[in-house]
């Protein structure tokens, strides 16, 4: 296994993982969070949730910036193996990234400043659905990619060869 391999496999890995982190941290914070403070006095929850909501901040950064350094690697070692289908791929390539692009929109801007402002508890919610698409989107963009890289490799394996430098 040569070091191309090695990287490519540590930044698939990388993508993943904080693909993985990011929607359990949104689901822990929109879902599981209000669920527990649920029985709470106010000021407590209140209390508990800005302390949560700190450390839900940096998870999402850090997060968030592996996750961006990570895709943009995937989609450039990638992209010689999306010009084999075009129209699908590049479709689901498009809807992969628009939904993510989407959802680090929605969180940045609700974890904006140091005190939740009202009204954009509901975009969390939005983000989680958007993450969880696509990463269904990638998924399934990934399938359509190995597929056709296998039927490239049968077909004409020449050009497949060309296409892979």
């Amino acid at each position: 296994m040569d070091l191309n391999s090695v990287v490519a496999i540590f930044f698939r890995w990388l993508h993943v993982i904080s693909a993985c982190i990011l929607i359990g941290s949104v689901y822990f914070y929109h879902v599981l969070l209000p669920a527990g403070t649920r029985g709470m006095a106010p000021d407590a929850a209140e209390a508990a949730e800005r302390r949560w909501r700190r450390g839900f901040k940096m998870t999402v950064h850090v997060t968030l910036l592996m996750f961006l350094i990570s895709g943009i690697y995937n989609a450039i070692h990638a992209w010689p193996a999306y010009k084999l289908g075009r129209g699908v791929m590049h479709g689901m390539f498009g809807m992969h990234m628009l939904l993510g692009l989407g959802a680090i929109t929605l969180l940045m801007i609700v974890l904006a400043g140091r005190e939740p402002k009202i009204g954009r508890a509901g975009w969390v919610r939005w983000a989680l659905i958007m993450l969880v698409l696509g990463v269904a989107a990638g998924s399934t963009l990934k399938s359509i990619r190995e597929s056709a890289l296998k039927h490239a490799a049968v077909a004409i394996p020449a050009s497949l060869e060309t296409a892979a430098r």
